[in-house]
């Protein structure tokens, strides 16, 4: 098998694992886990999951890694907050295809911080494709208004997380990435503190079939992270690795149909003209994504 086959099947397996993660997170919140509480265990399970980067970076955390590294820990954490609420008033097939669209906001994002000069023709083709999508994910069945709300956060989601993909190489310049990567997870894990006293009952209480949701998306979150972390790490093909990662979309469309009625997800009744206007729209959205060049 040739190496740069590698990292492809990393982004393939962890944009199938994010999808997963996030159809199990809807079950919980379905079931009553709560959302801030889930909010608060899926991001400790990321923090924990990278808290081995210092040993494997072989250095000490220095102050170029410390400041930008919390900086960029404050914007993670506001996009896994708007995720989760997106998440609560939203399918997670709608959720996840929208957040395919973080590529282009890294394109948007490139210019804005003034890292690139312009934009390519290219790009704009894939905003078009992009707004298309996004009218195909949020054309809801008849009689049903669409989730305006979810749309907004989960675009806003994707903006954050598009923001910070394209930060962190421009900090790793300066910084040891794996050092960086951990000052940001422990951040978000920090602030992931402060929602406690505003969660529904009992943090450390175990509320059985919600739990077992929970545990579950956040175990396969903090997986994919770590998976996605290493083929974009240590593999010379972030451009590959960024598209195949955006199948995201798709895998939740697919999983919802294959698992959705097994599961008990109240998204698997939903009409299946629906679910063919989302794969439309998951498919233009990719193939958007294929046009956007990363540096």
């Amino acid at each position: 098998m040739p190496n740069n086959l590698t990292p492809l099947i990393l982004a393939l397996i962890g944009g199938a694992l994010y999808a997963l993660s996030a159809i199990f997170s809807k079950r919980a919140l379905e079931t009553g886990a709560g959302t801030l509480r889930s909010l608060f265990w899926s991001n400790w399970a990321i923090t924990l999951a990278f808290f081995p980067f210092p040993l494997l970076a072989g250095e000490n955390i220095s102050r170029a890694a410390l400041l930008p590294g919390i900086f960029l820990g404050c914007i993670f954490f506001l996009a896994q907050s708007a995720s989760f609420m997106a998440l609560r008033r939203g399918d997670a097939s709608l959720v996840t295809s929208i957040m395919g669209s973080k590529s282009l906001f890294v394109a948007f994002s490139l210019v804005l911080l003034d890292f690139r000069d312009s934009l390519p023709a290219k790009i704009w083709i894939a905003a078009s494709l992009a707004a298309i999508a996004v009218a195909l994910l949020g054309w809801p069945a008849k009689g049903i208004k669409p989730s305006i709300a979810s749309l907004i956060l989960a675009s806003f989601t994707a903006g954050a997380f598009g923001f910070t993909d394209a930060l962190v190489p421009h900090y790793a310049q300066t910084a040891n990435p794996l050092n960086l990567l951990f000052v940001m997870t422990l951040t978000v894990g920090i602030l992931s503190i402060t929602v406690i006293p505003f969660v529904r009952g009992r943090l450390f209480e175990w509320r059985g079939t919600p739990d077992r949701w929970m545990a579950l998306g956040s175990t396969l979150v903090a997986i994919q992270a770590i998976i996605i972390s290493f083929a974009i790490g240590f593999f010379n093909v972030p451009t590959e690795v960024n598209i195949l990662y955006s199948s995201r979309g798709l895998w939740s469309i697919l999983l919802v149909v294959w698992i959705g009625h097994r599961i008990g997800i109240t998204e698997a009744t939903i009409p299946r003209i629906v679910l063919m206007r989302r794969l439309i729209g998951a498919t233009l959205l990719l193939t958007g994504i294929f046009l956007v060049p990363f540096q």
